[in-house]
């Protein structure tokens, strides 16, 4: 059993299913099991979906609907639970705390289950919606009807969306939190703003890094501050923007900038903050101050 925080990278967690020769790793968030990320969700979010390993979080690509089963339920109902949430592998809990994984390889190679309730699992996967085959069918019959998607378990990509809008909300909540701004658009301008003007003052490819670690509902307002970088931009003219757009002072704009930085420093890696940092001119490093000292305040 493999257990990362939500905070660790898909890149992380491929080494460790290379390394332990598993297919799969438990999400644990402090408080309890939060997650699972299998092999095929690294296939089908990471590289279908042209993600970063190393910079895309555990948190935006496991599966957040866990079914579990305490460590001394019966193989039928490891069975009946593999069936009824269409998965292979299921996490054993002993008092609510993880402390293993059963799969259908296992039971399969123990001689615990036949070959009927193997192929009941199975089929219960095959029978998940899909965009060329609708929910029940096991083979794909051109494109399904969206009446038709919305039948067995969620799918990845409604639970992507679904992961990509809380991801997003957490961040505006942290603006929010931050900098005062109490009116959520007003909180999403600001952050706009800033976030493009940054964009803009370094170069693509590290603007294009620093995207990838943002929510994905960010990305396509990005998109056209990939151009830089411009040297006219400094930390007073994205004090005017966002002074004139949100009509404010100049006090109260440095202060939501400042208020803005420390929450998308918060929201991404510490390693990504300091190489964004690191393309700054000095005069604008201080929006993000030295790792160390960030994170001892």
């Amino acid at each position: 059993m493999i257990v990362l925080s939500p905070r660790s990278t898909a890149y992380d967690a491929v080494r460790a299913m290379v390394d332990n020769h598993v297919g799969a790793v438990l999400v644990h968030d402090g408080q309890g099991l939060a997650g699972i990320v299998t092999d095929r969700d690294i296939a089908l979010e990471v590289v279908a979906g042209d993600l970063d390993a190393r910079s895309t979080a555990l948190r935006d690509i496991m599966s957040d609907e866990v079914a579990t089963l305490e460590i001394d339920a019966s193989i039928d109902d490891a069975v009946r639970i593999m069936r009824d949430h269409a998965c292979r592998r299921v996490p054993l809990t002993e008092q609510g705390r993880p402390v293993g994984v059963v799969t259908l390889d296992d039971l399969l190679a123990d001689g615990a289950i036949d070959a009927e309730a193997a192929g009941s699992v199975v089929r219960a996967q095959l029978e998940v919606a899909a965009r060329f085959k609708p929910g029940g069918a096991l083979h794909p019959e051109g494109i399904a009807r969206p009446e038709q998607r919305s039948r067995g378990p969620v799918r990845a990509l409604t639970r992507r969306k679904a992961r990509a809008d809380s991801a997003y909300g957490r961040l505006l909540h942290a603006v929010e939190r931050h900098s005062g701004l109490q009116q959520r658009d007003r909180a999403e301008l600001a952050l706009q703003i800033v976030l493009g003007n940054l964009c803009r003052r370094v170069t693509p490819q590290e603007a294009r890094h620093l995207i990838a670690q943002l929510p994905s509902k960010l990305h396509p307002s990005l998109d056209p501050f990939l151009d830089g970088p411009d040297k006219r931009i400094t930390t007073a003219t994205i004090e005017d923007d966002v002074a004139r757009e949100l009509r404010m002072d100049r006090e109260a704009a440095g202060f939501v900038l400042q208020a803005i930085c420390e929450a998308v420093a918060d929201s991404v890696s510490a390693g990504e903050i300091e190489g964004f940092r690191g393309q700054l001119p000095l005069d604008m490093k201080d929006l993000f101050p030295p790792t160390p000292l960030r994170r001892a305040i």
